[in-house]
C-alpha cells in the first residue's frame, strides 16, 4: 500500500512538472505568422484586449490568432489612452481610433507619455505636445530643445528628462523657472517603483531622489528598457537578453537569454498582458510569449464597429442611435479577445427575442430593416464561460409617407384635388356646352341669314321685272331674244336654287351666276350700264376656289338700282376677284352717285337695305379677318362712284 502511494505520487509529480514546463515554454511569432517585421520595438494592449506592436515596418494588432498590419514608416513606440492608439514613427505621429487613422508630421518620436492629461512626445529634437490636430514643440532651453530625448517622467511634481546628453529635472514642463541637470550620462528610460524613480543607462540603474543620484546598481551591458512585472524588474539588453531583479530588494533573480531559453539575446521590451502572459519583443526574432498558468480573466465582448448603409458611424457610445427611413442596412462587428484561446471563442446574437445559434463568426448584417425600435444584443463564450451580454439600441424612423399626419394631410389634399378636378371638369363641360350653344346659335343665325339671302336673292320685284320683260319681248315678236332671255332666266333660277342647298360653290359658278344676273339686268333696266368681271388668281383655276354662295349679288343689284341716275354718262360696274396672302379679295366698283347720295335718293329702301345688311352680317360671321368696307371714290374732290371691299380666307378643293 505504501509502495503504491509512492509510485502514484512520483507519477503525479512528473506529470505536473511536464505540464508546467509545456505551459511555460515560449511561443514564437514571426513574419511567417503574419508579423510585418521581425524587429519589434514596443508593445501595448487596448481596452478590448488587442495586443498592439510597433515594428520596423509599421504597426500591427494581434488578437491571439492573426495579425492586422498597418504599413508605415518604422514605428519606435506605441501608447494607448482613452481608446486612441498613438504610434511614434521616424517621420511623425499616427493617431488610430475606430479603424480611422490620422498622420501628423514631426521629428522622429522615441517615446509617448501622458503627463497631466497631455500627450507628450520625446523626439530626436526636444520635447513636443500633441494638441488634437497638430504637434507643438515645447521650448525649454537650448540643451534640451536640440537633444535626443529618450524618455520623460512626471514624478513628485517634477518633470524628469532622459536624453543622450544627460538627465534633467524641471519644476514644470511649460516655461520652467528651475532647470537642474542631474547627470551627464546617456539615459534611456524611467521606471517608478515603490516611491522610487529609477533611470536606466547603458550599464546601470540610477535611483533619483531630490535631484540627486542616491544609489546605483550595475546591470547588463547595452541595456535598453526596464519594466515591472509580477514584483520583478525586467531589464532588456541589445546583446545579453534579459536580467530579472527582485522589485523589493533589487537583488538578482535570474537571466533569460539564448543559452537558457529559446528567445533572442537582442531584446527591446518586455510586456505583461491582462492575462499575466509575458511578451518579449526581440530585435531580430519576432515576438515571444510565456503563458501564465495562474490567472483567468473574465470573458468580455465588445461591439467594435457599426456600419449604416455600408458607412461606419463615428461613435459607438450613442445610447439610442436614430436613423433615417432609408438608413435600414446595418452591420455589427463584435469581438472577444482571449490571447490564450483565440480560436475557441464563439458568439451569439439577437435583434429581437431569440438568440442565434453559437458561431465563430464575429460579424452580422441586417438588410432592409423595417421602421421601428431595435436592440441588438451579443454574447460570447470560451468553453463554458459566458461573457456579459452587450446591447446597442437604435431606431429607424417611419417613412414620411407612412406617418399619420402625412396620411391625413394626403387624404385631405386628395379630397381637395378631387373636388378641384371635379369643379374644373364641370367648368370645362359648362364652357364646352356654352361653346356648343354659341356655335349652334351662330350656325342657326348663319342658316337664317342664308335663307334670308336666298329670299332676297330672287325678290319678287326682280322676278316681276324679268317676267314683264319676257312678255314685252313676246309682244315685240323677237323670238331669238325672247328665247335667250328665257334661257338665261331659267339658268339663273336653277343656279340659285342649286347653290342654296350648298355650303360652298366654286368661284367659277359664282361668276357664271353673276353674269346671267347682270345680263338680265342689262335687258330689264331702264338705264343701260356696262360691267366687267376680272380675276387675278395666281394660276389657280376658278373651279378650284370655294366660296359661300350668294355673296356678291345684293351689292351688284344695289349698284344697278341705286347708284346710277338717268343722266349718268355710261354707267359702269367693275367686279374683281383677287388671290393675295392666302385670302380671296372681292372688289365692286361703280361710277355712280356715291354711297351716301344713293341712300338719300332711294325710293324703295326696305328690301335692298335688308339684303345689304344680311350679306354684310354673313361676311362678318365667315371670318374675323373680313375687313369689310364701303367707300366713296373721289376725283378732284368730286364723288366719282362707290367701292365695296372685303376678304375671306382662301379655300380650295385640293
Amino acid at each position: 500500500m505504501h509502495k503504491n502511494f509512492k509510485i502514484l505520487f512520483l507519477f503525479f509529480l512528473i506529470s505536473f512538472v511536464e505540464t508546467n514546463s509545456q505551459e511555460n515554454s515560449p511561443q514564437n511569432f514571426t513574419t511567417s505568422d503574419g508579423l510585418p517585421d521581425a524587429s519589434i520595438n514596443d508593445i501595448t494592449q487596448d481596452e478590448i484586449g488587442y495586443l498592439w506592436l510597433a515594428t520596423d515596418k509599421g504597426y500591427t494588432k494581434f488578437d491571439g490568432d492573426k495579425f492586422t498590419n498597418y504599413t508605415q514608416e518604422k514605428a519606435n513606440c506605441i501608447f494607448m489612452d482613452k481608446g486612441k492608439i498613438y504610434i511614434g514613427l521616424t517621420n511623425g505621429l499616427v493617431v488610430h481610433q475606430h479603424n480611422k487613422t490620422s498622420f501628423f508630421e514631426c521629428k522622429e518620436i522615441l517615446k509617448i507619455k501622458l503627463i497631466n492629461n497631455k500627450i507628450i512626445l520625446a523626439t530626436v529634437q526636444g520635447i513636443s505636445e500633441f494638441k488634437e490636430n497638430y504637434i507643438q514643440p515645447i521650448k525649454i532651453n537650448t540643451a534640451i530643445d536640440f537633444a535626443i530625448i529618450n524618455d520623460v517622467q512626471y514624478f513628485k511634481n517634477k518633470l524628469y528628462v532622459a536624453s543622450i546628453k544627460g538627465l534633467w529635472s524641471l519644476d514644470t514642463i511649460y516655461k520652467p523657472k528651475k532647470i537642474t541637470k542631474i547627470a551627464n550620462d546617456n539615459y534611456l528610460s524611467f521606471l517608478v517603483n515603490k516611491n522610487n524613480l529609477i533611470a536606466i543607462t547603458l550599464n546601470n540603474l540610477h535611483f533619483i531622489k531630490e535631484n540627486t543620484i542616491v544609489n546605483e546598481i550595475n546591470t547588463l551591458e547595452n541595456s535598453i528598457s526596464i519594466s515591472k512585472i509580477n514584483n520583478n524588474l525586467w531589464i532588456t539588453s541589445k546583446e545579453d537578453g534579459i536580467v530579472v531583479l527582485d522589485a523589493n530588494t533589487y537583488t538578482f533573480k535570474r537571466n533569460i537569454n539564448k543559452y537558457n531559453s529559446a528567445i533572442s539575446n537582442k531584446v527591446n521590451v518586455v510586456f505583461k498582458d491582462n492575462q499575466n502572459s509575458i511578451w518579449i519583443a526581440s530585435k531580430n526574432k519576432g515576438l515571444h510569449k510565456y503563458n501564465s498558468i495562474n490567472k483567468t480573466i473574465k470573458t468580455n465582448v465588445y461591439i467594435e464597429n457599426i456600419t449604416v448603409n455600408y458607412k461606419k458611424i463615428d461613435s459607438l457610445n450613442t445610447r439610442n442611435l436614430k436613423l433615417k427611413p432609408t438608413e435600414n442596412n446595418i452591420s455589427f462587428t463584435f469581438k472577444t479577445i482571449d490571447l490564450k484561446n483565440a480560436k475557441n471563442i464563439q458568439y451569439r446574437y439577437k435583434l429581437k427575442d431569440v438568440f442565434s445559434p453559437w458561431t465563430h463568426q464575429n460579424k452580422i448584417d441586417f438588410a432592409n430593416l423595417k421602421a421601428g425600435k431595435y436592440t441588438f444584443t451579443v454574447q460570447s463564450k470560451i468553453g463554458k464561460i459566458l461573457s456579459k451580454k452587450v446591447s446597442f439600441s437604435f431606431s429607424i424612423a417611419t417613412p414620411i409617407y407612412k406617418k399619420m399626419w402625412f396620411l391625413v394631410l394626403s387624404g385631405v389634399l386628395l379630397c381637395v384635388l378631387l373636388a378641384a378636378f371635379i369643379d374644373l371638369h364641370i367648368r370645362k363641360l359648362n364652357k364646352k356646352n356654352q361653346q356648343k350653344v354659341a356655335s349652334l346659335k351662330t350656325a342657326n343665325h348663319i342658316l337664317k341669314l342664308e335663307q334670308k339671302a336666298l329670299q332676297l336673292q330672287m325678290n319678287p320685284h326682280f322676278i316681276f321685272n324679268v317676267l314683264n320683260g319676257i312678255k314685252a319681248l313676246g309682244n315685240s315678236e323677237k323670238p331669238k331674244k325672247l328665247n335667250k332671255t328665257i334661257s338665261q332666266f331659267s339658268i339663273l333660277l336653277r343656279s340659285v336654287l342649286n347653290n342654296s342647298r350648298l355650303e360652298e360653290i366654286s368661284l367659277k359658278d359664282e361668276i357664271e351666276t353673276l353674269k346671267n344676273f347682270l345680263e338680265l339686268e342689262q335687258q330689264m333696266n331702264a338705264t343701260p350700264f356696262e360691267y366687267n368681271i376680272e380675276t387675278i388668281l395666281k394660276n389657280i383655276d376658278s373651279e378650284e376656289i370655294l366660296i359661300p354662295p350668294m355673296l356678291l349679288q345684293p351689292f351688284v343689284e344695289n349698284c344697278i338700282k341705286h347708284a346710277f341716275l338717268p343722266n349718268t354718262k355710261t354707267p359702269k360696274i367693275k367686279i374683281i376677284f383677287e388671290v393675295k396672302h392666302n385670302f380671296l379679295y372681292f372688289l365692286i366698283e361703280d361710277n355712280g352717285i356715291g354711297y351716301h347720295q344713293s341712300k338719300q335718293e332711294k325710293v324703295k329702301t326696305n328690301h335692298q337695305s335688308v339684303a345689304l345688311e344680311v350679306t354684310k352680317e354673313r361676311i362678318q360671321y365667315l371670318t374675323k379677318y373680313n375687313s369689310f368696307s364701303i367707300e366713296e371714290i373721289k376725283k378732284n374732290q368730286v364723288i366719282a362712284g362707290t367701292k365695296i371691299e372685303f376678304k375671306i380666307p382662301l379655300k380650295t378643293d385640293y
